[in-house]
């Protein structure tokens, strides 16, 4: 009875929207530690506040799996267990969040250009549509924004957005530009929270940097497109100087403890400038671009270079010299964004979405921290280090804690191609990248590597017995590749489009609407019918007893064996995906406008129902009259399709591309490259309570077996 006042507790808690962490003292589940508990729900806290989420528990054990908190797993799955809720839940994922993620926080999607950690452990975001956000960095929760204001978001004189942000060193001025003629400064505190200060004019171009001095006079320093620095004192609001220089616009800008204006920008050149009057005090001119600018300790200099490398130099008299070039793990990959992270450290964002704490005062291991799977954009740290924030081209802002922050092991990840298509089997799963980038197979109990091949494919299915595994490359021709090894069996160019394959079973399109059910290896026509228009997409039950097909506006149940054919209108959309129960008697179509159709079949009518925000990507049927559906905002659900509804819907912080079911495993693909295994739990205890599969453990390779012949392909078409 504790155990369930625990989670009832925490579960009124989260819906009534006050803070999940308090002490249980006799009602905490058996080995789970306050500290464990409140981890995972920081991590989950982003997908715990969203309206209509999922049930508690099932956040706890997706969020337990990925932190390797095994007693909080083992609780959440017996409270899922004994609710009798059917539930998808993270297994496992290629690539597990650094043990340094603190916290998720979500934003409009905008790819997030700027970031602030004030010292009131505030932070401050701006994405690229100029919407800001502020957030508590301890809670995660939204704060008054100072750049909206106390009253909401202020009228924008113009359709300009603002692109850059820089705070004062006291936390108290915010400055911000962007693309219209002002730079406006605003009070960060107290009663003129939010009030504009100052408005500073004066310039013909777009601001693309910006620095606040902390010296007796607040300066503000802005670098421009057209390749001036410009002064302003933010009392007077009066310009102060301006510097021209460079060939390009200035994309990074520092200003060292005696006053000196450091400035980076496109045309490769580091220049300093006496703020007071413009005159150049020093340059250094270089190759390729600087990204950005940081003073990570006192008389030291860090410029980021658009070709990823990183160089410290020495400030003499706030000119930097004698350049030293780091050995960072990544070089050669772009930077995005640098900024002190502490003394003698920085935070380097990087374009394949790593991100990155680097020593620059001596020899010292490089940490690495993965979470992102997208571009980083943007990134900012406290004074102190103690808080690192980054933000990514999906718009979400990631708050690490340095202390938790592993070395680097030497593997550079970053961000892989789109998962382009996925396969499961009870022994393997398999994917491939969108590019053509090759074949990836997973054990599915642990995730470790099977093996890879420099292949591609556009479809992905395995025979019956699980031993062959079968690849659409191009749109017409179908390999055989044994599943154990990845090797290829042998090929088979087919008339038309493929369209689905299922078993030993391939389902191809013509032009003309010719639909032909065929053997996926030597492309023998099986069953042949003709639809008054070319299906777009279908789905074939595992025998091939029915073949659901869809096209925009018509939807199609084709049964082979007795050539009955059953048809029904759906609403206007675009068609991206359609699957079939494995019994044949439900269906679900799934549309460009975040819509799923559930048909009976052979009903007179289809159900339709909101499922994405966007639009759905992909479809896969199940045993049990269910189906699971993937979408862009980074939802798999599960529908019982008897009553038409939503069983249970898991975000996976990414946009989705691809769904297959098999062998009692749910696998994912992503727009990151990313594969994530599903548990699909009915009620029924699946896995050992506390049991969480170990990255790259050792799995056993079944040994292969016979795949169906085509007499018994025949037999199961009813030949």
């Amino acid at each position: 009875m504790a155990v369930e006042t625990f989670w009832d507790g925490l579960e009124r808690r989260i819906a009534a929207g006050e803070p999940p962490h308090g002490e249980h003292p006799d009602g905490t589940p058996a080995g789970v530690t306050a500290e464990a508990l409140r981890r995972v729900l920081d991590l989950e806290a982003h997908h715990l506040r969203r309206p209509g989420s999922a049930p508690v528990a099932q956040h706890l054990l997706a969020g337990a799996v990925l932190a390797g908190e095994a007693a909080l797993a083992g609780a959440a799955r017996a409270r899922l267990t004994a609710q009798g809720v059917p539930a998808l839940t993270t297994r496992w994922r290629t690539r597990p969040p650094s043990p340094a993620l603190s916290r998720v926080l979500e934003g409009r999607g905008d790819a997030v250009v700027a970031l602030l950690a004030g010292p009131d452990g505030v932070l401050l975001s701006l994405d690229a549509s100029g919407e800001s956000g502020a957030w508590d960095a301890g809670t995660g929760r939204a704060v008054p924004d100072p750049v909206a204001g106390p009253d909401g978001p202020r009228p924008v004189p113009s359709a300009a957005r603002a692109r850059t942000l820089a705070l004062s060193p006291d936390g108290g001025l915010l400055a911000l530009a962007g693309d219209d003629p002002v730079v406006r400064v605003l009070a960060t505190d107290g009663p003129a929270r939010g009030a504009e200060v100052t408005a500073l004019a004066g310039r013909p171009g777009p601001v693309t940097a910006l620095a606040v001095t902390g010296s007796a006079r607040t300066r503000v320093v802005a670098g421009g497109a057209d390749g001036a620095v410009r002064v302003w004192d933010v009392t007077s609001g009066a310009a102060v100087s301006v510097a021209h220089g460079h060939t390009g616009p200035v994309t990074a800008l520092a200003v060292t403890g005696d006053g000196t204006v450091v400035s980076g920008g496109v045309d490769g050149t580091l220049r300093c400038w006496d703020p007071a009057t413009g005159t150049p005090l020093g340059l250094l001119e270089g190759g390729p671009a600087v990204v950005a600018v940081a003073l990570p300790a006192p008389g030291q200099l860090l410029a980021a270079t658009s070709d990823g490398a990183l160089h410290v130099f020495a400030l003499v008299h706030g000119v930097p010299q004698d350049p030293v070039r780091l050995d960072v793990p990544g070089d050669g990959v772009a930077v995005t964004a640098a900024a002190r992270a502490g003394e003698g450290r920085v935070v380097v964002g990087r374009v394949d979405g790593t991100v990155q704490l680097v020593p620059t005062t001596g020899p010292g291991p490089v940490a690495e921290l993965a979470g992102h799977g997208a571009a980083v954009r943007s990134v900012a740290a406290d004074a102190e280090g103690t808080v690192v924030v980054s933000g990514d081209d999906r718009g979400r802002v990631l708050v690490w804690d340095p202390v938790r922050a592993r070395p680097g092991t030497g593997g550079h990840h970053g961000v892989s191609p789109a998962v382009g298509a996925v396969a499961a089997t009870a022994g393997l799963v398999v994917s491939a990248g969108r590019r053509s980038d090759g074949l990836l197979a997973h054990d599915p109990a642990t995730g470790a590597r099977r093996w890879g091949v420099p292949a591609g494919a556009g479809r992905l299915w395995f025979d019956p017995s699980g031993t062959r595994l079968f690849a659409v490359t191009g749109t017409a021709t179908v390999e055989e590749r044994y599943a154990t090894t990845g090797v290829r069996a042998g090929a088979v160019s087919l008339p038309g489009r493929v369209l689905a394959g299922r078993g030993a079973l391939v389902v191809t399109g013509e032009p003309d609407g010719t639909v032909a059910v065929r053997d996926a290896r030597s492309g023998r026509a099986l069953r042949t019918t003709r639809l008054p228009s070319a299906p777009r997409v279908a789905a074939p039950t595992p025998g091939g007893a029915t073949v659901l097909l869809a096209a925009d506006g018509l939807l199609t149940c084709w049964r082979p064996a007795s050539a009955e054919v059953l048809a029904v209108e759906l609403p206007v959309g675009l068609v991206t995906a359609v699957a079939v129960d494995d019994d044949g008697c439900h269906g679900v179509v799934c549309d460009a406008d975040g819509r799923v159709h559930v048909w009976r079949t052979g009903s007179p009518e289809v159900t339709t129902v909101r499922a994405d925000a966007a639009h759905l990507t992909a479809a896969a049927g199940a045993a049990g009259c269910r189906a699971v559906t993937t979408g862009s905002d980074g939802a798999a659900v599960l529908w019982d399709l008897t009553a038409a509804a939503a069983r249970s819907r898991v975000p996976l912080d990414a946009p989705l591309t691809g769904v297959a079911v098999g062998g009692g495993t749910v696998v994912v693909g992503d727009g990151c490259g990313e594969v994530h295994c599903l548990d699909l739990l009915t009620g029924v205890a699946d896995v050992p309570d506390g049991a969480i599969p170990e990255q790259g453990a050792p799995a056993v390779v079944p040994a292969p077996r016979t795949g169906t012949t085509d007499r018994e392909t025949a037999a199961q078409l009813g030949e």
